[in-house]
């Protein structure tokens, strides 16, 4: 059998960690909008939905949607529509996954509505986008994108840019970077390989002629995940992060995630955050963990980075005062969760290097550990909080 189809036959490591990252994101999503007042309708789109079950059993994206969606229906019980689209250029693939749920599934009620098509994914996406996401705006349809393509050529900013811009969806968007970082230099050399001009369409689209991702220096994997979601986050004006999976060494890939709603995207930061616990920052497959140092490498990696956002955190309260919804956005604009702000907070104020006072009236707050860095309050602040130091260097 060779790689490319064991690839498609079999699920991969990478492929079971791309899948948890999406159901376990997908499972929280479900639970705040079945709540939530402002949803009317869920819809689901899976684009390149798979095969379904692979030949060593694993379970693709389709099924476990409709896994997640069975079980919060069960555990919070909403009469709220949930609309599950399936589609896969494959047909076999579609089929496949109807029959899985029809026969394991089958003799229970349906959690959701089904949808099932086999067209090119992003000539659906455009038709969904033109007759579906326009009439939407204001309506309180909530829908979540999974674009999984197999590659990125057709992956552009002008895609992306046209959902969000109907401010009621998410996208969770999975690219093979370590590919696309390996041709982009040549893609930007004097001479490019045809095949790499597509990749530079896409560059070109998001960064500036003067960034350093447009050149024929070399840049490292990291930083380049990083450059494309900075590009996403402006390109596309929305809250954007990104989650690396390495399926070798010097092999990743990465899944970036788009929303314009403050609280999708604090679900999604903690869903990272909760799998940075549980595998360091970006999964890494079981082979490569053997290394002892690696929990200790984890923790060091994880207090540097909680380091920079709080000196940097410091040096911008210093600057204040700001709002505690200034704050909020701050620090989820900056991927972090309001429990890392909290914490500087809190120090500063044991140490008596912190000004907290009410919004309208100016008179300080007597109270200690109450900032009320949350969503509920982003557009309502009650607080003003200022630094009364810088932090060391």
């Amino acid at each position: 059998m060779t790689k490319a189809c064991n690839a498609k036959s079999v699920m991969l490591p990478h492929s079971r960690a791309k899948v948890e990252f999406y159901q376990k994101y997908l499972e929280l999503y479900l639970i705040i909008l079945s709540a939530a007042e402002f949803s009317t309708e869920i819809n689901i789109y899976d684009l390149f939905c798979g095969r379904g079950e692979y030949d060593d059993g694993g379970l693709g994206s389709a099924i476990r949607a409709y896994e997640t969606i069975m079980k919060v229906r069960r555990e919070h019980p909403t009469k709220k529509p949930i609309v599950l689209h399936l589609n896969d250029k494959n047909k076999a693939f579609v089929n496949n996954v109807q029959q899985y749920i029809s026969s394991h599934y089958g003799s229970e009620p349906a959690p959701c509505r089904m949808d099932f098509s086999h067209r090119d994914a992003f000539e659906l996406l455009n038709d969904i986008n033109e007759n579906k996401l326009k009439r939407q705006r204001g309506t309180g349809i909530v829908n979540f994108f999974f674009i999984d393509p197999y590659g990125y050529k057709k992956v552009s900013r002008d895609t992306l840019f046209d959902i969000m811009k109907s401010g009621n969806s998410v996208i969770l968007l999975f690219l093979p970077v370590s590919f696309m970082h390996r041709f982009t230099q040549n893609s930007f050399s004097k001479k490019p390989n045809r095949g790499s001009l597509a990749l530079r369409t896409m560059i070109e689209s998001l960064f500036p002629e003067d960034h350093p991702i447009r050149s024929e220096k070399p840049m490292d994997i990291d930083t380049y995940i990083d450059c494309l979601t900075t590009a996403f986050h402006k390109q596309c004006e929305c809250f954007t992060t990104s989650y690396s999976i390495e399926r070798g060494k010097g092999n990743k890939f990465a899944l970036f995630f788009f929303s314009r709603n403050a609280k999708g995207f604090e679900v999604m930061l903690s869903v990272k955050w909760k799998l940075v616990d549980s595998y360091g920052f970006g999964y890494h497959l079981a082979e490569h963990e053997i290394d002892i140092f690696r929990d200790q490498f984890c923790e060091w990696k994880k207090e540097e980075l909680i380091g920079k956002f709080r000196n940097a955190f410091i040096r911008w309260l210093a600057r204040g005062p700001h709002s505690n919804s200034q704050i909020y956005i701050a620090t989820i604009t900056s991927g972090y969760l309001p429990k890392h702000a909290n914490a500087v907070l809190k120090e500063l104020q044991q140490n008596g290097q912190l000004r907290v006072t009410e919004y309208w009236t100016n008179e300080e707050k007597k109270e200690k550990n109450v900032f009320r860095i949350n969503y509920h309050e982003r557009k309502t602040p009650s607080l003003l909080i200022q630094a009364l130091c810088e932090p060391q260097k």
